[in-house]
């Protein structure tokens, strides 16, 4: 899930926790030993929603559906489609709240540049707009698509062939292909969502 799915599930708890939950993807290892108990607690929160909403048989399901180019990063779009479902429920203090939370200095350096990107185009309340979200999906696969070309030109360089038989093109972008698929099924997966959504609200938990 993305930021808004984390946030719904979490709000209960307090600033420390959502604050875990908010900055779980940029916390490596399972050492974390240097957070607050309760930011340890968001974080692994977070962890154990991820893994659910992963194995659910209603996401399996949908990776079947989506043109087989772009499965592998299918996941990544249906975690950006599930804030746009999600934004509109959002109340703007609970999105204020977020903003404060994602202001704050801890927040670990591998996610800065990503923050102020959303800061900055006030995504948050953003994702509601469907053009918006596609937009930002296949900003997404434009910068695998660099790091990728980055990666593959390094290797060449350095004499190195890493390269795989079903490894993407350098130049090949399967997030931004897929946004077609998602504009044209956002019916279909608006309806998935909402057999899916009500297995990840039964894990909610205060801290």
């Amino acid at each position: 899930m993305n930021f808004l799915g984390h946030a719904r599930l979490s709000l209960a708890g307090s600033d420390n926790f959502l604050f875990g939950n908010l900055i779980a993807d940029g916390v490596r290892g399972s050492d974390l030993s240097d957070w607050s108990p309760e930011v340890e607690a968001g974080i692994r929160f977070h962890r154990r929603c991820d893994a659910v909403i992963d194995a659910h048989p209603e996401t399996r399901w949908l990776l079947t559906q989506v043109p087989p180019s772009s499965r592998r990063v299918a996941g990544i779009a249906f975690d950006m489609m599930w804030d746009h479902l999600l934004a509109a429920e959002m109340h703007d203090d609970d999105i204020e709240r977020l903003y404060r939370l994602l202001a704050r200095e801890e927040v670990p350096s591998r996610l800065s540049s990503l923050i102020e990107w959303i800061q900055v185009r006030d995504a948050l309340r953003r994702y509601q707009e469907l053009e918006f979200t596609l937009a930002t999906i296949a900003s997404i696969g434009e910068r695998m698509t660099a790091r990728r070309r980055l990666r593959q030109q390094s290797d060449t360089r350095s004499g190195r062939h890493t390269h795989k038989v079903g490894d993407l093109n350098a130049e090949a972008n399967p997030l931004a292909d897929m946004t077609p698929w998602l504009a044209d099924n956002r019916a279909m997966l608006e309806d998935s969502f909402a057999r899916l959504w009500p297995d990840m609200l039964a894990l909610r938990q205060p801290a």
